[in-house]
């Protein structure tokens, strides 16, 4: 299930939904689309909770990561500087600090000009009345989903990079991902288009070859008769 991320820049804030199972290197070109800043001269700071001054660097070694791995939550911010020395927003951004301005977290809550205040006036995202049903609907969904698998079931699972095939190895709860507050599909993959071994943050849950297991969620798992082939394919994007 996507979340809501705060992104700011010295010229730009906006709220954006955001996959858990996007990589960084990925979250980076979406990010140049609403800021102008290019992903390579792009500086993330992570600030998980939005009272606080403390921020996580997201750095070149976190690239392909996912935001799950980075564990981004509902709400956090990520502050994009532009280390760009030749940049034009760079010094257009100077030439605004320089004349006192400066936004905050407390400030992009109170303009009435931001997305976020245009969301809240339409009952956009989470500001429907019919957000917190729907969001309990899907989670339903996927415990009815986790609840139609069993460990050992062929599977396969469908996105934009294509079909991948494997085995069901574990369905349950993963604390590292989400708390804990709904079920996970572990499954090893027959080919090395995972993110990992069946273990997440030093807690084994299944065993598969490193680079083959992915954590996934339950609606975008498929279990039937789908027989092992060469399905490799280097876009991988789950877990």
């Amino acid at each position: 299930m996507d979340i809501s991320v705060f992104f700011t820049s010295d010229l730009t804030s906006s709220e954006r939904r955001v996959s858990p199972q996007w990589k960084v290197s990925y979250l980076k070109q979406r990010i140049e689309q609403f800021t102008g800043i290019a992903p390579e001269h792009q500086k993330l700071q992570y600030y998980p909770h939005n009272t606080s001054n403390e921020f996580i660097l997201l750095d070149s070694e976190s690239l392909d990561l996912t935001v799950a791995d980075l564990n981004i939550v509902e709400f956090g911010r990520i502050h994009v500087q532009d280390c760009d020395p030749n940049s034009h927003l760079a010094d257009l951004a100077q030439d605004q600090a320089n004349d006192g301005y400066r936004l905050s977290e407390e400030a992009y809550q109170n303009r009435n000009d931001s997305v976020l205040q245009w969301k809240k006036k339409e009952q956009l995202g989470r500001f429907d009345p019919s957000y917190e049903a729907r969001v309990q609907q899907l989670e339903s969904e996927s415990v009815i989903s986790a609840a139609s698998m069993k460990v050992g079931d062929r599977c396969r699972i469908i996105n934009i990079g294509g079909e991948r095939r494997g085995e069901v190895k574990y369905i349950g709860k993963i604390p590292a991902l989400d708390e804990g507050k709904k079920p996970w599909v572990g499954v090893e993959f027959d080919e090395p288009v995972g993110k990992n071994d069946g273990s997440l943050d030093g807690v084994r849950y299944f065993n598969a070859k490193p680079g083959y297991g992915s954590f996934v969620t339950p609606n975008k798992v498929e279990v039937g008769d789908f027989p092992e082939e060469n399905l490799f394919n280097s876009d991988d994007e789950e877990l």
